[in-house]
């Protein structure tokens, strides 16, 4: 399946900059994979061609002080953020507005692996990088 152009907020992704992230692709492929999960729906359009919408860069935080900076800097320049953890999709948040003309940012949670407190009360944790092994 081939993805559209990404549609770029070039504010945004010049006061991201290179260094607030361990890494960022705009490859079709990877865009692609991040645009869905794995419910019957997104396969079923996944083998029919039908996706309307993917996202348009995949960014992978490394600190809790990216993760910070990135909705900061959504909310400045109007970018849409959409986390994207193990990619089942079961709250559908991967399901994308095809309609949508602002950039979406698939933002990768796979580096962001040490629980650092978690309140139970509140249904809240607070994750950020580890060194995984």
């Amino acid at each position: 399946m081939e993805a559209s152009p990404p549609i770029l907020n070039h504010e945004f992704l010049a006061e991201l900059g290179d260094g607030n992230f361990s890494r960022r692709s705009f490859m079709g492929a990877e865009r692609v994979m991040h645009s869905h999960g794995a419910t019957f729906q997104e396969i079923y359009a996944l083998r029919c061609g039908k996706f309307v919408r993917f996202c348009d860069v995949v960014v992978y935080p490394s600190s809790h002080e990216n993760c910070e900076l990135l909705v900061k800097l959504a909310n400045k320049h109007n970018v849409v953020l959409v986390p994207y953890g193990g990619g089942t999709n079961v709250t559908q948040s991967l399901m994308l507005e095809e309609h949508e003309k602002r950039m979406i940012v698939s933002v990768d949670m796979s580096r962001m692996n040490q629980i650092k407190w978690v309140d139970k009360e509140n249904n809240v944790a607070c994750v950020q990088a580890g060194i995984s092994g």
